[in-house]
């Protein structure tokens, strides 16, 4: 079960119909992806049976996608249905480093001195050694 996870909505007007398309997008699979927007329009128009060559795809890349239903690391990315990338991309770099960083803490330090300042500043200086790469 994917746990970074928003739905996507575009709407729009085709040969005299209204159009409603929507998917749950998967942030794990696209997040770090350069062409995250494009990608989220093609999962909306393949769930959607969208011919890839279709002036209608034209129609629906014209248009903005709605963002909502988030749930993970996507939670305080999004304002009034617009998606924050570069926060989207902040949280979920911290919300992967986690794991690890709470598996160093119980390698490395006492149960009892567990607290949220160490587990930030261990995050942080994850970020920072990863960010050298």
């Amino acid at each position: 079960m994917f746990t970074n996870i928003v739905t996507a909505r575009i709407d729009f007007d085709y040969q005299g119909q209204h159009h409603e398309l929507k998917t749950v997008i998967d942030i794990d699979h696209i997040v770090i992806q350069e062409d995250f927007f494009n990608l989220v329009y093609m999962s909306i128009a393949k769930a959607n049976n969208i011919d890839m060559y279709s002036y209608q795809l034209e129609v629906m890349l014209d248009q903005s996608i709605i963002f909502y239903n988030e749930k993970g690391c996507v939670k305080g990315c999004i304002e009034n249905g617009k998606l924050d990338l570069e926060r989207l991309k902040q949280q979920y770099q911290v919300a992967e480093c986690i794991p690890k960083v709470e598996l160093i803490m119980n390698q490395h330090i006492p149960k009892d001195q567990h607290n949220e300042s160490v587990t930030k500043a261990l995050t942080a200086a994850y970020l920072l050694g990863k960010s050298d790469d």
